[in-house]
């Protein structure tokens, strides 16, 4: 089986509807803006934690929050949104406490720790403001053994080419280089798969494939930084992204998708899912923007499979939601041209739409994050309308 149909819901049949979804990016940000409150941030969604939890970081937190309204905005897709300015830096300190019991797997992670609000705070308030520490965390997070995308290095590395391309400073290419080597020295052969692939350290031990935790995400630096690569390097990493990908596809017919993890899982965790976080959405999500046809096939594959699946059952958000899953129609768009993808993309919208006012509803609140809630949802129809295939946060800053 290469998904579990109870995870997933049958496609609504509303047709795309630019003002619907307009409306909907209007809504969220509205909602957003009207329940900020500088002492307190946003309120908890019921969905993430309870409501006495405050989230501060990329992920789930404000940062997060922050750094949507502020691209929204740039973008042209709202108005008026809060200063958030003021306050962002001031948002590591209760990340770390909050963090504390976490503290193996690293404070300076992208999406989990210091990198990410720092990022977001360089955004606000200029690059000068934060550049030395933003390095501090990056040389801080680069010999974490977590060694997957949303805490260790393969995130800060991403980050150190974002600061580069802002920059131009050569010291930013310094630490890329520094942790893309450091990341393809510590690929191992499996003895039961003919595969590279890396060991996670999380508070167990696994190799996970996908975008997130896994091989997929780590592969996100070296995409984006192939233009740092020398030709050797370039070779090595093409070879070794095919290999592992065709050793560990589970295919069926015109169909493919990867398991969470290859040998052991998460514990508790077994199931094949079809998620930005794990599976074959997430596959394509990181792995688009590789720079040659060979993987072509199972890039098409995993898509086909994310159509098949349907939307996801969790709601309209992005790690393990419809936006997320979506978003790999609009990356095959973009490397294919094939208008199939597109229109797959924006009948996600539609279903994701409906699943975020549904939740709304219930819950009389939006859920206010950006890879789990409503904010990474709008960026999600803001791309829809404007054929833009960048995933928020992983693609640009």
């Amino acid at each position: 089986m290469l998904f579990e149909p109870e995870r997933h819901q049958a496609l609504s049949s509303a047709r795309w509807d630019e003002q619907f979804v307009r409306t909907a990016i209007n809504r969220i940000a509205a909602d957003t803006i009207r329940d900020f409150s500088a002492a307190t941030l946003w309120p908890t969604h019921p969905d993430d934690a309870p409501p006495s939890a405050t989230f501060y970081n990329l992920y789930i937190g404000a940062a997060g929050v922050i750094w949507a309204l502020d691209y929204l905005r740039r973008s042209g897709a709202t108005d008026t949104v809060p200063d958030c300015g003021p306050i962002i830096v001031d948002l590591i300190a209760p990340n770390r406490a909050r963090f504390a019991r976490h503290m193996y797997l690293g404070v300076g992670g992208l999406l989990s720790g210091d990198t990410g609000i720092l990022l977001t705070a360089a955004r606000l308030n200029g690059i000068p403001t934060v550049v030395a520490q933003i390095g501090e965390a990056i040389d801080g997070n680069a010999d974490n053994p977590c060694r997957e995308f949303m805490y260790g290095a393969p995130g800060t590395a991403v980050a150190s080419l974002a600061m580069w391309r802002e920059t131009g400073d050569a010291i930013w290419v310094e630490r890329f280089r520094r942790d893309i080597g450091r990341l393809c020295s510590q690929l191992r052969p499996r003895v039961d798969t003919d595969c590279l692939i890396w060991e996670q350290e999380l508070g167990y031990l696994a190799s996970h494939l996908g975008a997130v935790h896994g091989f997929a995400g780590n592969l996100l630096p070296a995409i984006q930084g192939w233009s740092l690569l020398s030709t050797e390097e370039r070779r090595d990493w093409s070879a070794c992204i095919e290999r592992t990908l065709r050793a560990t596809a589970i295919r069926q017919g015109k169909l493919a998708n990867w398991p969470q993890s290859q040998g052991r899982h998460r514990p508790g965790r077994t199931a094949i899912l079809v998620q930005h976080c794990h599976g074959a959405p997430g596959i394509v999500n990181a792995l688009a923007y590789f720079a040659d046809s060979r993987i072509d096939d199972l890039l098409t594959a995993a898509g086909e499979l994310t159509w098949h699946a349907g939307p996801l059952v969790k709601g309209g958000g992005l790690c393990h939601g419809t936006a997320g899953n979506g978003f790999a129609f609009l990356k095959l768009f973009r490397r294919t041209k094939d208008e199939i993808w597109l229109d797959r993309a924006r009948r996600f919208a539609m279903h994701a739409c409906r699943q975020s006012n549904a939740a709304r509803q219930q819950h009389h609140q939006s859920r206010y994050s950006l890879w789990t809630g409503d904010l990474g949802l709008a960026i999600y129809l803001w791309h829809c309308v404007n054929l833009d295939d960048r995933f928020p946060t992983q693609d640009f800053f």
